[in-house]
């Protein structure tokens, strides 16, 4: 697709292909079936990506990463969720929340929270932003002073004081550090009056309530979090006060991670029908040969060509343009969210009957690609958000 990746990006997709076929591929099935979500979390995956540094990847060499940059994550992480996407997205997680530390935090950040997030092979991130009463508002163009995050921090002493809840975040219960939006200035709109702090899971005064029933990304497990006066010391915050949202938004103006995911899913989807039209006959042939078949199959084969090229033109203005446009991760996210749903209709026309049955493989693939399409906003609230881009 025009990207060249180096011969250390080459090994390490091979490193993590290897490891999502051999140790991933066998048990993710019988965990993505438990009833309870809470049982869902592949603790030990996850310390198996640890001996192996795929959780620790974007740190720099003095804690143990290789510094791994957006192209080689987005690399390993299609990779992977063309086996299994909940658990490639809690190592992209981790990637993310360390990534932060490492280009925001500030020493006594990074000396803290990196060495031990480095040293703890079970240790993962969590975001919190999303509240009950506080989902697109916090990420659409509407940006009045009532809308948004409610969860406050109020200044005393040499501490904040959070209060309010979160819920739909990710991997609480199960993550040991919390990266928490809360409002810092009730008075101004909710981009200029939000702050962001690195919160240990086990600060007095935290709780943690359900995780939710979700229908796909079930190794991925979201939930609720409460805080009732929870005392955060002021060196917790990372960025400057008030400034939570620009911090987090100029470090990841150029995302990757749901076109890279949603790449990934696709594939694995392509694969499936693909060999399914190769071996089903009907009509005295194999059903790849018959028109309507052949079409359809054309029309996954361009979306993913053209998904995965838009993907690495990305990364590669990311890499060489000082001036990046953000547009270009926006349309990403929102053509990738077009393809997924496009491609899972397609696949299921084409696989009849049997891609409905709970245990064909085609079955997992369609609850998480419907799942993730809310991620990082609806594709209708993206389409808003690129409005002011175009102006």
């Amino acid at each position: 697709m025009g990207m060249r990746f180096s011969e250390e990006q080459i090994a390490l997709r091979d490193l993590a292909r290897d490891f999502f076929e051999t140790e991933v591929r066998p048990v993710m099935a019988e965990i993505d079936a438990r009833p309870n979500p809470r049982d869902c979390y592949p603790a030990e995956l996850v310390r198996k990506a640890s001996e192996i540094g795929l959780r620790t990847l974007v740190l720099p060499e003095e804690y143990g990463g290789v510094a791994a940059d957006a192209t080689t994550r987005a690399l390993l992480l299609a990779t992977m969720c063309e086996v299994e996407a909940g658990t490639a997205k809690i190592l992209s997680q981790c990637w993310k929340v360390s990534q932060l530390i490492v280009e925001a935090g500030t020493e006594f950040q990074k000396k803290k929270f990196l060495a031990e997030f480095a040293a703890d092979p079970d240790y993962v991130t969590s975001i919190l932003m999303t509240e009950p009463n506080a989902g697109s508002d916090n990420i659409l163009p509407y940006n009045a002073p009532g809308g948004g995050v409610a969860l406050t921090a109020v200044r005393e002493g040499d501490a904040y004081i959070l209060n309010g809840s979160k819920h739909m975040s990710s991997l609480v219960s199960f993550s040991k550090l919390l990266l928490v939006y809360a409002r810092t200035d009730r008075t101004r709109p909710v981009r200029q009056g939000t702050s962001t702090f690195l919160v240990p899971w086990d600060l007095p005064g935290i709780s943690y309530g359900q995780v939710h029933n979700k229908m796909g990304f079930r190794l991925y497990p979201n939930g609720e979090t409460f805080f009732d006066r929870v005392r955060v010391p002021k060196e917790f915050m990372i960025g400057e006060e008030n400034a939570g949202f620009a911090t987090f938004s100029q470090i990841f103006r150029g995302s990757l991670e749901i076109p890279a995911m949603y790449l990934g899913i696709c594939r694995a989807i392509f694969r499936i029908v693909l060999d399914h039209a190769r071996q089903r006959v009907q009509g005295g042939r194999p059903i790849i040969e018959h028109q309507s078949v052949g079409t359809m199959l054309s029309e996954i084969a361009l979306m993913i060509d053209t998904l995965e090229g838009y993907l690495w033109d990305t990364a590669r203005h990311l890499q060489e343009d000082e001036d990046f446009d953000v547009k270009k991760t926006r349309f990403g996210k929102i053509y990738a969210c077009d393809c997924v749903s496009r491609i899972i209709l397609l696949g299921l026309d084409i696989l009849g009957g049997s891609g409905i049955m709970r245990d064909h493989p085609m079955e997992k693939l369609v609850r998480d690609g419907l799942t993730f399409l809310h991620g990082d906003g609806t594709n209708s609230i993206n389409r808003l958000r690129v409005v002011p881009l175009l102006s």
